[in-house]
């Protein structure tokens, strides 16, 4: 379904725009309508939506574009999120036994830097098959590839739920490993999820006792701050207009983990706009329930 295969498109890090929420919706509007032209021979479209296989086909296509766009926001993600790993209790030094399963991994632009210092494997998870092989390509490039897996999946809402509650371990091609992870990193995905504390849940039943959660987001501006929590009309995969301090540590206590951190990150740029991105970093408890 159209409607559902968007729910969870996973186009982190291309934004811009006055607002970077309508950018978001409005460069996958561009995307797609210039992909719906490609498949209709010039002309625009039939009537009709091709909606999952476009949105797909359409990020297969744009992973050097989507790795130009991401510049500046990796420099500053990457020596952060190992600052923020740090202040949790986990140096940066090779643990040859940590998992970790990047949901939404994209081109791998944070797992690459997490396989080289930190873990001993990575699962890497996203809904654009072209994406994650870009990705295994730069892992081949720099002998990595032994320890990276990917599994090409679409999520929808009901997957979410159901790997949020259930005691199956598989929802639609996605590997729910029982507490099989040391840490679990969402990055620019949040948004995209239309409820939120049942896919906070669904990492949590990943993680193993002591876990780490770490998630960056669009921080919410004044615009968006009410609205936080609140999912909205599905538009172009977008449901929240990010999260503030208190909303991701709201979020966290609802799905049953421990704020470690959750603050604004840095700002990054895209042509001449600036855009604000918060990190929040939660613990699963050795006595969490699931």
């Amino acid at each position: 379904r159209a409607h559902n295969s968007r729910k969870l498109a996973l186009l982190h890090l291309c934004v811009g725009g006055t607002d970077a929420f309508e950018y978001r919706e409005k460069r996958t509007r561009n995307i797609m309508a210039e992909e719906q032209r490609h498949s209709h021979g010039g002309h625009g479209a039939h009537g009709h939506s091709h909606g999952a296989q476009l949105n797909k086909d359409a990020w297969n296509k744009h992973c050097e574009s989507y790795d130009r766009d991401s510049k500046d926001f990796v420099e500053k993600a990457v020596p952060t999120m190992f600052e923020l790993l740090r202040n949790a209790g986990i140096p940066p030094k090779m643990h040859a036994k940590m998992k970790v399963l990047d949901f939404g991994a994209g081109t791998g632009n944070l797992s690459v830097p997490l396989l080289e210092k930190l873990c001993g494997e990575i699962t890497a998870v996203d809904v654009s098959k072209g994406m994650l092989e870009y990705a295994r390509e730069k892992m081949e490039a720099k002998n990595l590839a032994n320890r990276f897996r990917i599994i090409n999946a679409e999520i929808t809402a009901e997957d979410v739920k159901a790997g949020a509650e259930s005691d199956s371990k598989t929802h639609r091609g996605l590997y729910v490993e029982k507490e099989g992870y040391d840490m679990v990193l969402c990055s620019m995905v949040v948004h995209h999820m239309p409820d939120m504390v049942a896919a906070i849940k669904m990492f949590k039943r990943m993680l193993k006792p002591n876990g780490i959660l770490f998630i960056y987001e669009f921080e919410a501006t004044d615009k968006t701050k009410s609205e936080a929590l609140k999912s909205k009309k599905e538009s172009h995969g977008v449901f929240h207009g990010g999260l503030t301090p208190s909303t991701f540590m709201e979020l966290m206590q609802a799905a049953g983990l421990n704020t470690l951190h959750s603050k604004h990150a840095f700002s990054f740029g895209f042509k001449d706009q600036t855009i604000d991105v918060l990190a929040g970093v939660a613990l699963k408890k050795s006595s969490s329930r699931l």
